[in-house]
Order: structure tokens, then C-alpha cells, then sequence
């Protein structure tokens, strides 16, 4: 099976499992979002959290403006686009049209703050369940997790081929870091369950995976030339 093919199915599995796991154990979201519940979520109140969050989120909206103006500029200059196009469907269609377009839009579930057991008026759903415990910008899935986790994709797409191993390396852990730290942030401040930003990490990743081929379809195992 080529590479890509095997990832991607990987990449399906792990979305099922950990689907199945919240869906068959729901009270994981619960134990996970009590660990930071003291009479409320108090870590919301940090105004060293708050700055932090303020400036991973213009730091994503930078990273958009980057490969939007990027994108207009090699369309201007009729430069190959392929790269900038790929990463702007990846933007368009995962954290603006599927996470934030579908789910938080219609699914309706409520924030952890919100739901009765944290001192709320909401009834606790679990991850999947079509519920009306919210009218607008839900808890499933999260915004900031799937935003982080296509930044990061795309950073590392974009960047990858342009490192030795050890810059390659280095970008890695810097980027898992901060995709743990910003989608982490919203579950310690009680925002979103565990579930929303796991979930949201993986369905973005697997938006981007889907996408792949159709703008590298001649051998989609490999990245060969990006720009």
C-alpha cells in the first residue's frame, strides 16, 4: 500500500477510536474537565491565560493573512500556486467550513462552563450527540484546536522540505507544543471537553490528507516541489 494510502487509513482509525471511545465513555470528558473545576473554572480568570490566548490567536490570523497575501501575490506575478492553493482549502474547508461552519454551528453542544454539573443551566452531551444545549458557536468541535492543528500542518508542509534534520527536528517539537498549548488552554479554562479538541485535531488533519491528492495527485506519497 503506498504511503500516503497508509497514513490516511491510519489517520481514519485513530478519528474512529477515539470517536468510540468518548461515545462508549463520556464521563472521560466530565473526569478531564473537573480536573480544573474549583467551584469554577478558575484558570479563566488568569490574566497571564488570557494574553496568552489573545496572542495565539492573532498569531493564527497572521499565519491566514500570510498565505492569503502570499497566494495573491504569485497569482499577480503568474507564479505556481499549487502549494498556496492546497494550503488555502485546507484553511477554507477544515476550521472555517467544517469546524466552524457545520459542527459548532448546528451540533449544539454546550460548553463545560455551561452544563449543570459545573454550576451551568445545560444538559452534558456526549461528543457526536446532535443536540439543542446550544444556538451558536458550540463546544463541538473547537475552533482554536482545529485552527492550531491546520496552522501547524501547513507551517510544516510549507517548511519541511526547507530544513536539514535537525531544523526538521526542532520545527516538530515546536509544533506539537504548540498545538498541546493552545487547544490544551481551552479545556483547563473550561471552554471546550477534551473530546471537542481532540476530535477537531484530527478531523482538520484528515481534511488536509483528503485534500493532498487533488493538488499533488501524480505521486501522493511524496511532497516533491511545493512553490
Amino acid at each position: 500500500m503506498p504511503t500516503y494510502l497508509r497514513q490516511l487509513v491510519w489517520l481514519i482509525l485513530l478519528t474512529l477510536i477515539v470517536s468510540v471511545v468518548f461515545i462508549a465513555f463520556p464521563t472521560l470528558d466530565i473526569w478531564t474537565s473537573r480536573l480544573f473545576y474549583r467551584g469554577g473554572f478558575w484558570l479563566h480568570e488568569v490574566p497571564v491565560l488570557q494574553s496568552l490566548r489573545r496572542a495565539l490567536i492573532w498569531g493564527m490570523y497572521g499565519f491566514v493573512a500570510f498565505v492569503l497575501g502570499v497566494f495573491v501575490l504569485r497569482l499577480l506575478r503568474r507564479q505556481s500556486l499549487r502549494a498556496w492553493g492546497f494550503s488555502l482549502a485546507v484553511i477554507l474547508v477544515g476550521p472555517l467550513g467544517l469546524v466552524n461552519g457545520i459542527f459548532k454551528t448546528y451540533w449544539g453542544r454546550a460548553r463545560p462552563s455551561d452544563i449543570t454539573i459545573f454550576g451551568g443551566e445545560k444538559t452534558f452531551s456526549p461528543a457526536w450527540y446532535y443536540t439543542d444545549q446550544c444556538d451558536f458557536n458550540c463546544s463541538f468541535t473547537s475552533g482554536e484546536g482545529g485552527a492550531i492543528a491546520t496552522t501547524v500542518l501547513l507551517i510544516a508542509f510549507l517548511a519541511w522540505p526547507k530544513l536539514q534534520q535537525n531544523g526538521r527536528r526542532w520545527l516538530g517539537l515546536a509544533l506539537v507544543a504548540l498545538v498541546v498549548l493552545t487547544a490544551g488552554l481551552r479545556v483547563v479554562v473550561g471552554q471546550h471537553f477534551l473530546s471537542d479538541t481532540l476530535l477537531s485535531i484530527l478531523l482538520c488533519t484528515l481534511v488536509a490528507a483528503l485534500l493532498y491528492p487533488l493538488f499533488y495527485p501524480l505521486n501522493p506519497s511524496r511532497i516533491n516541489r511545493r512553490t
